[in-house]
């Protein structure tokens, strides 16, 4: 946190409530459970046995209303609403403003579209398994309280369809402090990035971009596009020069989105991702060399989106020129013949 403090990198968390029963439920805590219950669930964490990791809690409550469950699970009902509204607290209270944002609840808008989300409720029958009733709400309401106002307030998502907005309105709505909307987009598998190279692929092309990102904005909240995967097919030299190729029409397409306000790329290192995560989805290889993907971003940011101008003043001291918004700074010569700098923010 000191180094990226340092280099002025902003710093974002994630997530403090998610209900995925591999990355963010311990097995300590799943083990509380009646065995009963465990016995009926599928907890295979192994994505090549072709189960997606996280969510084998839910079968065994399939057959179980809300209300039967809160009645054979009263001791594990406390436990997850005790637990969760605690790590916001610890995890608040250890880092405080150090933190820019965080992502406080993680894709949650499958529930909020089946309704099991319910306002009084201490259980939701999430698709996930058990969690806190009314979590999305609840996870706001104690980070509002828990963290300083100056920390960002985060939903996140891999939705990007209607009921994602349609949750987002409905929290802003209730009073919850939402400051950004996170939207995900992995191209996990390797073959699309190839069929997009091959024109067989629509997958976010300019259009699908436009309708997703006209839809989210509706929210009117600045959006992250928060986890970003670009995978190169191949892992050979003509695999990274499509990944390469892909991310600059993509991060051009973005930064001219109205309401983008960063954008996080998921697996900056090859062969650092989860389990069942592509090995060459990187910006650097394993021993931390540069790919084509890396140098077209480069080019991007710091050469294409930075302004760089020397300009005379008129006879009335003014300059004038057309850039992106964002922060600048301007040094001139004043009549005495010193150097001036000052900074801008242009919005």
């Amino acid at each position: 946190m000191e180094f990226c403090k340092s280099k002025g990198i902003r710093l974002h968390g994630h997530p403090l409530v998610w209900g995925n029963n591999t990355w963010q439920f311990p097995d300590w805590l799943i083990n509380e459970l009646p065995f009963e219950y465990l016995r009926k669930a599928n907890l295979d964490r192994n994505p090549e046995n072709g189960r997606i990791p996280g969510y084998g809690m839910a079968e065994a409550f399939k057959d179980m209303t809300v209300e039967e469950m809160e009645k054979a699970l009263p001791g594990f009902t406390e436990r997850i609403n005790v637990l969760t509204a605690k790590r916001i607290a610890e995890i608040a209270t250890r880092y405080a403003d150090k933190v820019d944002s965080w992502d406080v609840v993680n894709e949650s808008a499958m529930d909020f579209k089946s309704g099991c989300q319910i306002p009084g409720s201490k259980l939701c029958k999430s698709f996930y398994g058990p969690m806190p009733g009314d979590y999305s709400f609840r996870a706001f309401k104690l980070a509002e309280a828990f963290f300083p106002p100056e920390v960002k307030l985060n939903i996140n998502d891999f939705n990007v369809f209607q009921e994602y907005l349609d949750q987002t309105v409905d929290l802003l709505k209730r009073g919850c402090k939402i400051d950004i909307m996170g939207s995900q987009m992995h191209m996990f598998n390797p073959q699309t990035c190839q069929d997009i190279a091959d024109g067989k692929e629509e997958y976010q092309s300019p259009e699908n971009i436009t309708e997703t990102m006209n839809r989210l904005s509706k929210a009117g909240l600045p959006i992250h596009l928060s986890e970003i995967t670009i995978t190169a097919p191949g892992g050979d030299r003509k695999g990274e020069i499509i990944q390469a190729v892909i991310t600059r029409n993509l991060y051009r397409k973005w930064f001219s989105i109205e309401k983008m306000m960063g954008i996080t790329w998921w697996n900056v290192v090859d062969n650092c991702g989860a389990p069942g995560e592509p090995s060459v989805s990187g910006l650097f290889t394993r021993d931390m060399q540069p790919k084509l993907a890396y140098f077209a971003l480069n080019e991007l940011i710091n050469k294409e989106w930075r302004t760089n101008l020397e300009c005379q003043a008129d006879k009335d001291g003014k300059v004038a020129f057309r850039g992106f918004r964002g922060n600048y700074k301007l040094s001139w010569t004043d009549e005495s013949g010193t150097v001036q700098t000052r900074e801008y923010h242009l919005t």
